[in-house]
């Protein structure tokens, strides 16, 4: 090897060492930066010729490796949209394109990071500190997960709309050694209608003049007007539009003889009434309930279904002996409209969305996407990478299934930089970035020494 290889090789070692210097910088300047992967050197020999008699060198260089795969440590935030990524994958993003005309588009996708830090901005999408947009899959009414394909996650039902009620539980124990005739303390529960207004259903019980074991039910929904006509208890017709009023069932408890249980609803009666529609079957484990239609003005008509517990079994209501009635369940199913309040993310990527009036409406799930060799992504400014060749084919799944990780929320993830071992990777390539300009300086004064030969 000649003494200008010797210098061309030198050079080349300079120029390896500053390349590791500036990965180890690059590293140090992102060591706060969210979701940031490091990147690591590898050299490599370069040979011209080598054999058993020659070895003619050809240098070093430096090439890039990629800690994609590597993760950083989790740290808690106080930011319910702040997400991290526990294991293997990567979020799918997109970058939003401003309009001439101030409205946004999207890219087509592509885009993935590890940088969670998301926040929901003015038009309700979950956009990151980089600006890239949280795609996901869409969550259905019934709960079923369209991931057929993705689309930019946008939190825009911020009114909850109303629920009328349809059904109503009750449970009491009505008291056996009450007198003939009288009556219990009324109960109310509010119902709701399709706009999301109030009701009062009013229930009163009163012991039957002559039969131990029978009370009369007295069942008033206040504002309500009859859908269609019907005969009351006493068989006097009541015209579609009127107020429905008060309207009476009759209720007989067993008494342990003749194949009934002792203080469990035996049978439900509505006198010559045809309001109310009475489950046929009393048999054991049946439920014992009833339903009525009703109108209230500008929501329309709405069947209530009144549910009491069950025939022959000694739970819902019953008759035993106490002091007086003790009403242990009265609920409807009804809500009125709510407003967002927050939302959740779950472990699987399920955005829950919450609202003032107690619901919990669940919109997307938030996949996971997969590389076979994802230190081979191609970065993009904003701690976003793409795909490429060697990477292999983006694969989402949902979050803990085929290998992939869970997403922790209220967490971000933190840079996978170790400021100590970048340090002493810098004062590794310091040490021999110098050592290279030394076999510069020694080539050169051999080179000199040459020279004078002449002289």
């Amino acid at each position: 090897m000649s003494l200008f290889a010797a210098l061309t090789v030198a050079v080349a070692g300079l120029n390896a060492q500053s390349n590791a210097i500036g990965n180890v910088s690059d590293n140090i300047a992102n060591a706060q930066t969210v979701g940031y992967k490091r990147i690591d050197t590898n050299f490599e020999m370069l040979v011209t010729q080598s054999n058993l008699t020659l070895n003619d060198p050809g240098g070093v260089r430096a090439l890039p490796f990629y800690q994609n795969a590597l993760q950083g440590n989790l740290k808690q935030s106080q930011t319910s949209t702040s997400l991290a990524i526990s294991g293997n994958g990567f979020f799918e993003v997109r970058q939003p394109i401003t309009n001439a005309d101030g409205t946004t588009n999207f890219s087509a996708g592509g885009l993935y990071t590890r940088q969670g830090d998301f926040t929901i901005d003015a038009n309700g999408y979950l956009v990151n500190s980089s600006g890239y947009a949280l795609a996901g899959w869409t969550v259905d009414t019934d709960g079923t997960v369209d991931s057929s394909q993705s689309g930019v996650i946008q939190i825009s039902a911020l009114t909850d709309k109303p629920v009328a009620t349809s059904t109503v539980t009750y449970a009491a124990n009505l008291p056996s050694s009450a007198e003939a005739g009288s009556a219990q303390p009324a109960s109310t529960v509010q119902i709701y209608d399709a706009l999301g207004s109030t009701h009062a259903l009013q229930l009163q019980w009163t012991k039957h003049a002559t039969n131990t074991n029978q009370w009369y039910l007295d069942v008033t929904p206040t504002d309500a007007t009859a859908t269609a006509n019907f005969d009351d208890f006493d068989g006097t017709t009541v015209t579609a539009g009127s107020s429905v009023g008060t309207q009476r069932l009759l209720f007989t408890f067993g008494d342990g003889t003749g194949g009934t249980t002792a203080g469990a609803i035996a049978t439900i009666t509505d006198g010559s009434g045809t309001f109310f529609t009475i489950t046929a079957d009393a048999a054991p484990d049946h439920t014992a309930s009833v339903s009525m239609p009703l109108t209230f003005a500008g929501a329309g008509s709405q069947t209530v279904s009144l549910n009491f517990g069950k025939y022959n079994i000694a739970s819902g209501v019953t008759q035993f002996d106490a002091t007086a009635i003790s009403v242990s369940s009265f609920e409807q199913n009804g809500i009125p409209q709510g407003s967002f309040k927050n939302l959740n993310i779950d472990e699987s990527g399920f955005i829950r969305l919450n609202y003032d009036n107690g619901r919990q409406r669940t919109l997307y799930q938030i996949p996971l996407t997969q590389f076979n060799n994802p230190n081979a992504l191609q970065r993009v400014t904003g701690g976003v990478f793409q795909r490429t060749d060697q990477s292999g084919t983006p694969r989402p799944y949902a979050p803990g299934t085929n290998g992939g990780g869970t997403i922790a929320g209220n967490t971000l993830e933190g840079s996978n930089v170790d400021i100590a071992d970048e340090f002493t990777k810098m004062i590794q390539a310091q040490r021999i970035y110098s050592a290279n300009a030394r076999t510069i300086t020694t080539t050169d004064s051999m080179l000199q020494d040459v020279i004078n030969i002449v002289r």
